[in-house]
């Protein structure tokens, strides 16, 4: 009877040991610039940040005087939670920027100039925002940058912007794929064969890879083109952040508030979705599988990164 109970006893404890590997902490945050900027230090070649999502609003720093000032509702969480779903997925975590200062207060995805007009902390917010950032791309040396976004437009569906205007993602044929260096994704452009219809279209781009995951998604193979309606292209992060290097790669996702932000289940539910496709879309279009940076070594100009299931 004892060596039973024993028995049982070590089974749920190598299983719980097995989960608890599976499932990381979440890593201690950083809180910079007077707690308006948190960094979540990752190990993956990926970088989730969320720019607009704060709710800080102290009346020392002036609301801009120009500029859009709407927060992007439940992004700042949304970001927390995809870093949680690719740990759960992949046992290691992403590196996560968000900015709590409200966007009336400071704009991270713009020149810092126009992000701020001059104020002094609106100033040292902004830089410590970037400032992660350069630390988390320093630290990988290549990967992904996601700006991460959320949209009021009518249709309810996700936008992904790669710098294509909407009459650009009009166009098709050798037209389109002249386009390539213009995009955010020009680095990846002929990587693993892919054109760039491919990438921002084709069957295994992230659009439709969404899209099978239930989310309606453009550009995809189902809306290869986002037709009259408003779209997001991508902004000044999105830009800034597709150079730096041959491997750095950038895109927006803009996420529609119904059935993604408007409740925590909702976002857990995208976020899983979205960790599962990113998987995907990293070993099929860049030639780089997620692997914690831990579990590779120093970093280094030659990587090995396989996708841990």
């Amino acid at each position: 009877m004892w060596n039973v109970l024993i028995g049982i006893v070590l089974i749920c404890f190598g299983w719980l040991t097995g989960l608890s590997a599976r499932e990381p902490n979440r890593p201690e945050s950083q809180h910079l610039a007077n707690e308006t900027v948190e960094y979540f230090q990752g190990t993956l070649p990926l970088i989730i940040a969320a720019p607009h999502g704060g709710q800080l609003r102290p009346e020392s720093i002036p609301d801009r005087k120009d500029g859009v000032h709407v927060r992007d509702l439940g992004c700042d969480s949304l970001a927390v939670e995809i870093g949680e779903a690719m740990a759960t997925r992949y046992g290691a975590w992403p590196h996560v920027v968000i900015c709590h200062l409200h966007r009336s207060k400071v704009d991270c995805n713009r020149e810092v100039e126009e992000a701020t007009e001059g104020n002094v902390q609106a100033v040292e917010t902004w830089n410590a925002f970037h400032e992660a950032i350069a630390t988390a791309r320093k630290a990988e040396g290549r990967g992904l940058f996601i700006d991460l976004h959320g949209h009021s437009h009518p249709i309810d569906r996700i936008e992904i912007g790669y710098l294509l205007s909407r009459r650009q993602l009009q166009m098709s044929g050798a037209s389109f794929e002249g386009l390539a260096p213009l995009t955010s994704l020009a680095s990846l452009v002929g990587k693993e064969g892919r054109t760039l219809e491919q990438l921002v279209r084709g069957p295994e781009s992230l659009g439709t890879l969404l899209e099978a995951k239930g989310y309606a998604a453009a550009p995809s193979a189902t809306e290869p083109e986002p037709g009259e309606n408003p779209f997001f292209s991508g902004g000044y992060n999105t830009e800034i952040y597709s150079k730096g290097g041959p491997e750095f790669f950038s895109l927006q996702i803009e996420c529609s508030r119904a059935g993604v932000r408007d409740t925590k289940e909702n976002r857990q539910k995208f976020a899983a979705a979205l960790a599962e496709v990113l998987g995907d879309w990293f070993q099929k279009n860049t030639g780089i599988e997620l692997m914690a940076r831990t579990e590779r070594g120093e970093v280094s100009g030659d990587f090995n990164y396989r996708v841990r299931r």
